[in-house]
């Protein structure tokens, strides 16, 4: 047979291994990495504290104080809206004229889902945003963030040319203009808007908002402010296909 090679015993090549694992100690590169691990973990922290305050504390005063001063006026106006609505229960919880009541109540209501819908014109005081885009750079991207900062600002009903502006609305990139709801548009925009005048122009002016983007595009806004804007375009709705009313749930 074979000579074999000389095998140490259980009990030293255990020792061995003790040995080995007690003389080990982390190289350079070990604690350069865990270094560098470290302080990665660091700047991600501190990068999140400052973005979640740079976007406020990089304004001028005069910023901060316009949009407190329009985060207020929202606030009013929802609070009228409270009032309204519990002085609405009110009357047709009293008993005294209940179905009269209702029947207001139910109209007033068919009204503001109809401006909502768009299935009705509505008037009132707003603004009259033009977009001129000489270069033809204006994005479905951006006239979709206008619409989504006039919302912000308390927009009650809203078009866009001829075309009604509703939740449901979509913005399009196309070969030649921009795809609203399936109707093309080309340069200029125009928004017609319903709201508090002071809030959705204030809104549109606030730095970084929709005004320096289309600057930055190579494109101009013109907010005008108008005491009497009419928004007539209308949606036509179509009856959904699956969704049908909740039966009511007993109190």
């Amino acid at each position: 047979m074979p000579d074999q090679p000389p095998t140490d015993p259980p009990s030293q090549q255990g020792a061995r291994v003790r040995r080995a694992l007690l003389s080990w100690r982390p190289g350079r590169v070990h604690l350069l990495v865990g270094l560098l691990l470290g302080l990665l973990g660091f700047t991600l922290v501190v990068q999140a504290r400052q973005t979640q305050t740079e976007g406020l504390a990089s304004l001028r005063q005069s910023d901060l104080v316009q949009i407190l001063d329009n985060v207020s006026q929202r606030s009013s106006r929802l609070e009228e809206e409270t009032r309204e609505l519990q002085q609405t229960r009110d009357r047709l919880r009293s008993g005294s004229d209940a179905a009269s009541a209702a029947e207001q109540a139910a109209r007033e209501r068919l009204e503001v889902l109809g401006i909502l819908a768009g299935t009705i014109a509505a008037t009132g005081p707003g603004i009259q945003l033009d977009i001129e885009d000489p270069d033809n750079r204006v994005t479905a991207a951006i006239l979709l963030d206008a619409v989504q900062e006039l919302r912000d600002a308390g927009a009650e009903a809203m078009q866009l040319e001829m075309v009604r502006v509703v939740a449901s609305t979509s913005f399009v990139d196309g070969v030649n203009g921009v795809l609203v709801d399936g109707t093309r548009l080309t340069a200029p925009f125009r928004f017609l808007v319903i709201g508090d005048t002071q809030t959705l122009a204030s809104a549109l002016n606030i730095p970084g908002g929709v005004l320096d983007t289309l600057q930055q595009n190579g494109a101009t806004g013109t907010v005008t402010p108008r005491d009497d804007v009419a928004v007539t375009a209308l949606r036509q709705v179509s009856a959904p296909e699956y969704a049908r009313p909740a039966p009511a749930r007993s109190p």
